[in-house]
């Protein structure tokens, strides 16, 4: 099945060489040149959740939409070093999914509080769409579970996040996210969005896009879907 397009929000960044902008992205958003340092919304999210026969989750499949910005800046990066297109959007992916791997994706899983630990992809590619005559690059990525999940009658937890906050990552409505497969029609979403204070807002805006997150503050600002099936 594919994933449906949709729009990335704009962030501003300055143009960085593609393997600095690279880095940065998996490594938790820190920038040789960076411009005032505040928080920036610039990654849409879409996850679908995959049953199988029993009900139990066994795939998991995720997209990441980036914005405008970023997307023209990479694609242009991209024809330059690599002369081709998509032989740079794959090595691209592979260094992407590669240091995501050191941070668990930037996704957790939690079943009755318990962490469930995501396998490697099975698959991902990172792929080229036109939105408005405009270049958007959207990461898509597969988990099939080592070991299919029971999930009926428990208190499932699914949230994406950067840990240090400065990529934003966002579902922003429960529509981008659903539930595939046998059973699918027993089981309810909720997107939670986080409940934010004004001291707390500040703080982030305060901090230095090179001052790594060491209170937690990546999670502070993530939003949960949470999946109940009877």
């Amino acid at each position: 099945m594919q994933f449906k397009q949709h729009n990335g929000k704009t962030s501003h960044l300055r143009g960085n060489p593609i393997w600095k902008i690279t880095m940065c992205l998996v490594i938790g958003g820190l920038y040789a040149q960076s411009v005032a340092a505040h928080p920036h919304y610039w990654i849409s999210l879409k996850a679908d959740m995959i049953l199988d026969e029993q009900g139990r989750l066994s795939k998991i499949r995720q997209q990441w939409a980036f914005d405008v910005y970023f997307s023209m800046m990479t694609v242009k990066d991209v024809v330059n070093e690599h002369g081709d297109k998509q032989t740079g959007l794959r090595k691209i992916a592979d260094q992407i999914i590669d240091n995501l791997s050191k941070f668990h994706y930037f996704s957790t899983l939690t079943v009755d509080g318990a962490e469930v630990i995501l396998p490697q992809p099975s698959s991902y590619q990172l792929n080229e769409n036109t939105q408005l005559e405009q270049p958007i690059l959207e990461l898509e990525i597969l988990f099939d579970m080592a070991s299919p999940v029971i999930i009926q009658d428990k208190n499932v937890v699914w949230s994406v996040f950067d840990p240090t906050y400065y990529i934003a990552m966002n579902y922003s409505t429960a529509a981008n996210v659903s539930i595939q497969g046998d059973n699918a029609d027993q089981c309810e979403l909720q997107l939670d969005l986080p409940d934010l204070s004004r001291e707390l807002m500040e703080y982030a805006q305060s901090l230095d896009r090179s001052q790594k997150d060491i209170n937690g503050l990546g999670i502070k600002f993530a939003e949960k879907i949470r999946i109940n099936c009877s």
